[in-house]
């Protein structure tokens, strides 16, 4: 009686436990991870695994407790034939779970697997369909000691798994709605970076917080007839659908306004009156700049916002805070803002950015301007190019943990130096990775780059382009620089599918997982972009030494 007691007591919590767990759990990722933690803790369990209905029940996605799948940075991932003669397959597809008491019975069913539980030290297993009112997944769990599963333990099992099944279906319907949120956020920014001629580009977008509403942040560059060009970055204060309206409506409005004028003397004040009249009430920061038709000044406005960097191509970083004036949307008098002329010279990066990049809940915005500042200073002319530049900012941020969106866009003057470039359209299927190889080799050859080069600069461009077809389905875009101090390769993908997939699911013994290894291991920086289209991810070959700061 007292052994039975016991027992029971150690169940109680166990499950007691579990739901601590799971009730920190948000993410799918943590669901997994709290589930198989808690599992492992069973008497007897040795190994666990768990699995995820994908693809309307057709395949599942899988991750067990083995070192290599389940670590500290990040669950790996594969993907199941749902119609495989598997246990979870088989908890999948009727939604039953079951029990196998010796490994005898077990390789009855599945003389296929016997060996490999053998090997594992394996003497009873139980497979476990999760599942509240439609099949979500399973849950395996293989024991080192013979296992009689009593009504009793079949009862603490059905409580384990249903407790789990609730927060997997939380998990399910947060990555859902986040995914939904992340697609209108990044169906309101550019669909890509244009191509100009003496000017180089680059941005970072990364929406803040575990939270699933879309952020206020955007940003913009929008060339003109008369070849000027207008760049913004603006900030509506608030999340969710609501600010995401006023971003669309603002976005829109101040291309339509720099269409007729873009002297922001002019263009402030109608989009001042213009949000004013909006009815929800919210005030819009922005950070507005026109670059001249010569690239050898811009004109700089600040609405409320943190004012730009100018970063030199030699020197010290400086913010242009010449220009000041107050958010939109208060309906203030035309005078109110004024704007800064600035001198660019060949090499110059004008940086505008949200406050999310300077300003943190520990972080004043005085204090976080001037580390950035202090950061940018650091680095190395070379490594000042507008996609680095913004990759490392953005990536500095997500080390602090900060939940704010994090946004940036930032030109380079090049003038008469463009770099030598080519682009060409690939289609999505097995032909795409050989196409990439062959299309950066000759261009790469003509250009009289050496072999070494070229051969590593096919070998990442071969990987990256593998991993667009596999996980959005399109045929991706390649572009190759060469400036004769560095190549540049961008793979730009047309797909939504890649817009939500989260850090977690990247597979490190599948293409993408090992593309992206490679590309870490040979390039001298490579980082990600995301527009409305899909993502660009780039990288960089040069002959400087490695960066210990590299961008990742």
């Amino acid at each position: 009686m007292t052994g039975g007691l016991d027992v029971a007591r150690h169940q109680v919590r166990h499950l007691q436990e579990l739901a601590t767990a799971l009730g920190d759990a948000v993410t799918v990722e943590d669901v997994a991870r709290a589930s198989l933690t808690s599992a492992l803790t069973l008497p007897s369990v040795i190994r666990a695994g768990f699995g995820i209905v994908e693809a309307a029940g057709r395949e599942f996605r899988f991750v067990s407790t083995d070192q290599d799948a389940l670590s500290p940075l990040g669950i790996r991932w594969c993907t199941v034939d749902a119609l495989s003669d598997l246990p979870m397959a088989a908890s999948i597809r009727t939604g039953r779970s079951f029990w196998f008491e010796d490994l005898e019975a077990f390789g009855r069913r599945y003389p296929a697997l016997l060996e490999r539980q053998r090997g594992l030290g394996t003497r009873s297993v139980v497979s476990l369909a999760l599942r509240t009112d439609e099949v979500l997944g399973a849950l395996m769990l293989s024991f080192d000691e013979h296992q009689r599963f009593s009504p009793d333990e079949r009862e603490f099992f059905q409580a384990f798994t249903a407790q789990v099944s609730q927060a997997l279906r939380r998990g399910l319907a947060y990555q859902l709605e986040r995914g939904t949120s992340e697609r209108l956020q990044r169906s309101l920014l550019p669909r890509s970076l244009p191509d100009l001629v003496g000017l180089e580009l680059g941005s970072y977008y990364r929406p803040g917080g575990a939270d699933i509403d879309v952020g206020g942040d955007w940003y913009d560059v929008l060339p003109l007839d008369d070849g000027s060009v207008v760049v913004s970055l603006g900030d509506v204060m608030g999340k969710g659908v609501p600010a995401a309206i006023v971003m669309s409506e603002v976005r829109s409005a101040l291309r339509a306004y720099a269409l007729l004028d873009p002297d922001p003397d002019v263009l402030l004040p109608r989009l001042d009156r213009m949000t004013a009249s909006l009815p929800s009430e919210q005030l819009v920061t922005l950070a507005y700049a026109v670059v001249a038709p010569g690239q050898d000044k811009a004109v700089v406005a600040v609405a409320g916002h943190p004012p730009p960097l100018l970063v030199p191509h030699l020197g010290p970083p400086r913010y242009v805070e010449e220009s000041q004036g107050p958010a939109l949307g208060l309906g203030v008098e035309r005078e109110t803002w004024t704007a800064a002329e600035v001198a660019l010279a060949e090499g110059d990066t004008l940086l505008l950015y949200s406050d999310g990049l300077v300003e943190t809940r520990g972080l004043p915005l005085d204090e976080g301007l001037s580390r950035m500042s202090s950061r940018v200073q650091e680095m190395s002319a070379r490594r000042r190019n507008p996609r680095e530049l913004c990759a490392r900012l953005g990536q500095h941020v997500e080390h602090t943990g900060s939940t704010d969106d994090v946004t940036a866009v930032a030109l380079t003057v090049r003038g008469q130096h463009s770099p030598l470039h080519a682009s060409t359209e690939l289609v999505a299927d097995v032909s795409a990775a050989g196409a990439a190889r062959r299309f950066v080799g000759r261009n790469l050859e003509s250009w009289g780059v050496d072999k070494e080069l070229t051969a590593t600069a096919q070998l990442c461009v071969s990987e990256l382009v593998t991993n667009a077809v596999i996980h959005t389905g399109t045929g991706p875009a390649v572009t190759v620089r060469y400036d004769e101090e560095c190549i540049l390769v961008l793979v730009s993908d047309h797909g939504g599918r890649s817009a939500v997939r989260q850090a977690e699911d990247t597979q490190p013994d599948d293409i993408s997982g090992r593309g992206l290894a490679l590309v870490d291991a040979l390039s001298s920086s490579w980082s990600a972009e995301r527009n409305a289209d899909g993502t660009t991810v780039w990288f960089e070959l040069s002959g400087e030494p490695d960066d210990p700061d590299q961008v990742q």
